[in-house]
Formats: C-alpha cells, sequence, structure tokens
C-alpha cells in the first residue's frame, strides 16, 4: 500500500534493517505499514477492509496493537495477553514496540491479515479514528469514575470495549459509552511468582512497588509509615520500588529504602519480594491493581484500598482493607489528561496508620495470612485461569 511517514525531523527512519525515506510515497505491505505507524507519523490512504470472521472462527487469528514490556502495568499484561493466548492454541498478530521481551521477534515476523479483527490495548488516541480494520475491540482500563470525554466517541466507534473490573464497567456506562463492555480479569504469571521462604532478619518490612506518586498514594504511605512508628522503634522497614526515576518523598528516615531500578525479575524476587512481610497499595484508583497480586502470590498479604480494581481479588484472608472517600481526581483532571476525569478514592491514613500496626503487633498472623494468599493466587488467580474470559469475550464479538 502507498504511504508517507510524515517527520520533518529526519530524512529517513531505520525500519527492520532498512531505511525508509520520509516525506515520499513509498509502496509497503500492510503489516509494515501497521508496524511503521506505531514508530512514525504515517500518512496513509483512509479505507476499511471488510472483515473475515473465519480468521477467528477457523483459526483464532487475531490483531493485537500494544506495547509489551516487563516493567509497566500495560505492557506486561500485554505480554501475558499474547502469551497465554498462544498457549490456548490462538494466533495472535501483534503490532507494537517491544523492550526487552523476547516473545516480540517471534511474533512481529507474522503478518496481519487486512481483514482480521483489531485488539487495541492501549489508551484511545486519534488514530483510532482511521482504523482500516472493521472490527475493532479496545481494552481499556482506567483509575477513576470517568473517562476523559475525548475519548468516548472513539470508543464508541469501536464494536465493544473490554475492561478488568466492574467499577470500570460502571465507569464506561457513566462516561457515555454506548458499545457493549465486557469484563475480563488479569492473572500471575505463576512462573514467575512462586511462594518465598523469608527469612526473619529481626526487622519487619513493609513494601510498595510500581510508580511511586500521587494515584499509587505513595505519599499516604510514607506519612503513614513515619507516624504509625516513630523513630525509636528501629525493628521496622518500608521499602518502596519503582523501575521510574523519580522520587518526591523521602523524608530522609534511614527506614525508608527507596529502590529506582529496573532489575531483571530474579534480582527483584531476591532484593524485594524475599525482604517484604507486608506489602502495602493505598491507591486512589486501579483499573485492576496487579502488583498487590503478584506479592501475594510470593506468600505475603496485602493492604490495600477498598475500591476500584483491588475489589476484584479481594478476599478477608488475604488482604487488609482500608477505608476511603471519594474526591475529585484533580491530579488527573488538572495536569495529567486535562479533561474531566471525575473522581477517585481518598484512602484513610489514621486506617492505614493502624493497620500498618496490627501487622507488626501481630506478626504470626501475618505470616498465616500471606500462606494463605499464595494459595488462593495459585487457585484463582493465574493467567491459566484468567485468559478464558478474554478468549470467550472474543468469541461474542469475533
Amino acid at each position: 500500500m502507498k504511504i508517507i511517514i510524515d517527520s520533518n525531523k529526519y530524512s529517513d527512519v531505520l525500519y527492520n534493517g532498512s531505511f525508509y525515506q520520509t516525506g515520499r510515497e513509498l509502496d509497503v505491505s500492510f503489516s509494515d505499514y501497521l508496524r511503521l505507524s506505531t514508530k512514525y507519523p504515517v500518512k496513509a490512504e483512509d479505507i476499511k477492509y471488510p472483515y473475515n470472521p473465519d480468521l477467528w472462527k477457523l483459526n483464532k487469528t487475531f490483531g493485537f496493537s500494544a506495547a509489551l514490556d516487563t516493567v509497566s502495568g500495560f505492557g506486561g499484561v500485554s505480554v501475558n495477553l499474547l502469551k497465554s493466548s498462544i498457549k490456548k492454541g490462538h494466533d495472535p498478530r501483534w503490532v507494537g514496540n517491544a523492550v526487552n521481551v523476547n516473545e516480540s521477534l517471534m511474533l512481529k515476523s507474522k503478518d496481519v491479515p487486512e481483514n482480521c479483527a483489531m485488539i487495541w490495548h492501549e489508551q484511545p488516541k486519534e488514530s483510532w479514528e482511521h482504523s482500516p480494520f472493521s472490527k475493532n475491540i479496545a481494552v481499556v482500563p482506567f483509575e477513576t469514575t470517568r473517562v476523559p470525554a475525548s475519548w468516548v466517541p472513539r470508543l464508541n466507534k469501536f464494536d465493544a470495549v473490554f475492561v478488568p473490573c466492574v467499577q470500570n464497567v460502571q465507569m464506561m456506562k457513566d462516561s457515555g459509552v454506548t458499545v457493549p463492555i465486557e469484563l475480563i480479569h488479569w492473572g500471575v504469571d505463576e512462573t514467575l511468582f512462586k511462594p518465598i521462604e523469608r527469612k526473619d532478619d529481626g526487622i519487619f518490612t513493609f513494601g510498595t512497588l510500581g510508580a511511586l506518586s500521587n494515584r499509587k498514594g505513595t505519599d499516604i504511605l510514607v506519612d503513614a509509615f513515619l507516624k504509625a512508628f516513630p523513630p525509636k522503634i528501629k525493628d521496622v522497614r518500608l521499602i518502596c520500588k519503582t523501575s521510574y526515576t523519580f522520587y518526591y518523598w523521602n523524608r530522609r528516615d534511614p527506614r525508608i529504602e527507596v529502590q529506582m531500578t529496573a532489575v531483571p525479575h530474579e534480582e527483584m524476587m531476591r532484593e524485594f519480594y524475599s525482604r517484604v512481610d507486608a506489602f502495602v497499595f493505598p491507591t486512589r484508583g486501579e483499573g485492576f491493581g496487579l502488583t498487590p497480586l503478584e506479592a501475594m502470590a510470593t506468600g505475603i498479604p496485602a493492604i490495600i484500598t477498598g475500591w476500584s480494581g483491588l475489589m476484584e481479588y479481594y478476599d478477608p484472608k488475604a488482604n487488609l482493607l482500608l477505608d476511603y472517600k471519594m474526591v475529585p481526581a484533580t491530579d488527573f483532571t488538572t495536569k495529567v489528561y486535562k479533561e474531566d476525569c471525575g473522581q477517585w478514592s481518598e484512602p484513610n491514613e489514621e486506617d492505614l496508620i493502624e493497620k500498618m500496626r496490627w501487622c507488626y503487633n501481630n506478626q504470626d498472623e501475618v505470616k498465616k495470612m500471606g500462606k494463605y494468599a499464595a494459595e488462593y493466587v495459585k487457585e484463582n488467580w493465574t493467567w491459566d485461569k484468567k485468559i478464558d474470559m478474554f478468549t470467550q469475550a472474543l468469541d461474542k464479538h469475533l
């Protein structure tokens, strides 16, 4: 097909070992057009190809547009949706960018049929309105009570929207999404997240993992830790682990350890999970909230906010639930998306202090909860068990 790579920044670009000139008409395959468009601004003929349902019914073939990586929530979920679908005998044809994901090499060599269905695991963008596919499904988790208004017409042009929690189903309806909305779940890769035998070093350790941000409630966590455990209490620690390079809440307390680099999984298991006795996640909102579930799989309980995606897997034998109130999601509305995003939760700091102190004072009970948590995740929340929700939802719409 005819395309133009529309870039004033470069005279040519490198793709698949070859250089392509910008600003002039090129003749490329449909698959190369799709994959180039994930890296560069591309102009192409606005065309819709007819959908062939036999690609799914006979061969379980579908397109899948997403970034793949092993450090972000979106990227990690995309990796596992692909891996688990392939394990079930499905034939995904992936387009997107990948960071440190070996599976992408095999998938990137496969052509994307023009008349397949495309699954978009991304936040809605303007280019969706010009999708060349006649059958499109969006997988879009979100963390507040409303998605940005600019997303709604893009979502309503698709055939269905998949979300990972009940709260997100209602959020989409309240936001004005009128196409079918399907509930699917994320899971844990049990080959990576296994129960760990933890050695007692005499220090009770709380841990949190992810982007250390306002949405994740890092500000609430750090303040609650310092109020719960005055400096005279030496046998307690908080580890904050992130792959990002910023952290705004350093209170200069030697008991707070911040790990700020992306590391191989084995090192993360050794330097983070094996040292943590209780996971803490006072988030203001989650589409699903995978990190507490992964921590539970290693054999520790999780303190979690009692709202949004976390409630999908809440179990009182494995979790301590935080009280909260609903407040405007000002950070998202004014700084991140600059559109009204409704509300999210504000976890109760006093309740968090109380539950952290309970863990510190009841360490044998915490260990029992952790043992139960690992069994609970293995029995109910692995990708092998949850991928059927995704493929059954595809069956309904393809």
